[in-house]
């Protein structure tokens, strides 16, 4: 019985294919970033920064110098300049570990995102979850600055966006996935950081706020105050700071919001859209400068002043994007879903929906934490 299994095993190899179409690792280079710029002549620059191979241990000029290396060549497409690597470097780039691309905001106003990144979302090899990014001027300058604490440039702007969205609500963590799925809405809008860095000075990217694009291209840059705004209604603000004035003087007290939830609902009254926007929120205080909180009243009135702060903010944020008649908030997305007949009379006639829609925007707020004992400014005695 022994022997029958080991005829059939041995056997059945002989029917196993063997590795005839293998790559060796030795004819790749892997890509960290990409930088997309366009020539005055229409042309697309890529710059390419890849992970530079490690010399062979005992070899001379072993355990110094970068990690990488940037790379750029230019074509009329995207896919024309990424195989030109090859004939500059003699290996093909593979993008199976990507983490970031960023765009100059010329091309993102020129050109429409999908149309930039088209390869991306067609090849095998790049993830979804590879971070993006609009930048102020040349995006490949932001590939030649220096990280302060990751590895690399392309995994600090990655990370940058991710937790600068998470913990300061001053920007959306887009990345393939996200910009592909939104690009893909009814009211085809999407957001992408808004990267800066100081003239100048070394080492000094930024996120300075939100581009939100509407047919793939820039329609308007959020500041990082309307970002928070934006955030709230879209239900994705997760941790972040909301400062309240006091009373014309110039110190301002500031609030951490712990928890953050946003609840929307649509109603048509006849031809007109009323649109609801309700956060619930819980937050701490982080530095009070002239409040006093030694009685529930003074609790409440704490909490109404946030709420209405918060309120004010979105409806500015919704009365400038009215002005413009743009749906930085995708409410189009909800009445597609909601009241699909009256959608397509909205697409048919081309009727500006935003600009007519009433919005009512009633915050909840709850300070549960004051930090200390104090009930009152720490620099009263």
């Amino acid at each position: 019985m022994k022997k029958l299994i080991k005829y059939i095993v041995a056997s059945s190899l002989l029917f196993l294919s063997g590795c005839w179409d293998h790559s060796e690792l030795t004819e790749y280079l892997f890509v960290q970033s990409l930088a997309i710029d366009q020539n005055k002549d229409g042309t697309i620059r890529l710059t390419t920064q890849f992970y530079k191979p490690a010399p062979k241990i005992g070899s001379a000029g072993s355990g110094g110098g970068e990690s990488f290396f940037n790379l750029e060549t230019e074509a009329k497409t995207v896919f024309e300049a990424i195989r030109d690597v090859t004939i500059h470097t003699g290996r093909k780039a593979n993008w199976g570990h990507v983490r970031f691309i960023v765009i100059s905001e010329r091309i993102a106003k020129q050109h429409s995102l999908g149309e930039v990144l088209d390869f991306f979302y067609r090849d095998h090899e790049p993830r979804l979850l590879t971070g993006v990014g609009i930048t102020k001027g040349t995006a490949a300058d932001y590939l030649k600055e220096k990280p302060h604490v990751e590895n690399t440039v392309s995994e600090q702007l990655n990370e940058t966006t991710k937790i600068g969205s998470k913990f300061s609500a001053k920007t959306y963590p887009a990345n393939l996935f996200t910009l592909g799925k939104q690009l893909h809405n009814e009211v085809d809008t999407a957001y992408a950081p808004f990267l800066k860095k100081e003239k100048e000075v070394e080492n000094s990217i930024y996120i300075d706020g939100l581009t939100v694009l509407q047919n793939g291209k820039i329609k308007t840059i959020l500041s990082n105050k309307d970002t928070k705004s934006l955030l709230f209604t879209l239900n994705e603000f997760q941790f972040g700071i909301i400062e309240l004035g006091c009373k014309g003087q110039r110190p301002e007290e500031t609030f951490e919001v712990t928890e953050a939830h946003t609840k929307t609902s649509l109603s048509i009254k006849g031809d007109e859209i009323h649109y609801f926007i309700k956060p619930k929120i819980q937050a701490s205080i982080g530095e009070l400068e002239c409040t006093n909180l030694q009685t529930a009243p003074q609790i409440e009135k704490l909490n109404e002043r946030i709420e209405n702060q918060i309120n004010t903010n979105i409806t500015k944020l919704l009365k400038k994007s009215q002005k413009k008649n743009l749906d930085v908030i995708g409410l189009g997305n909800d009445i597609y879903k909601s009241e699909p007949q009256l959608w397509a009379k909205i697409k048919k006639e081309k009727i500006p929906y935003f600009k007519k829609t009433v919005f009512h925007v009633k915050a909840n707020v709850n300070v549960i934490n004051t930090g200390t004992d104090i009930s009152k400014p720490f620099h009263q005695k």
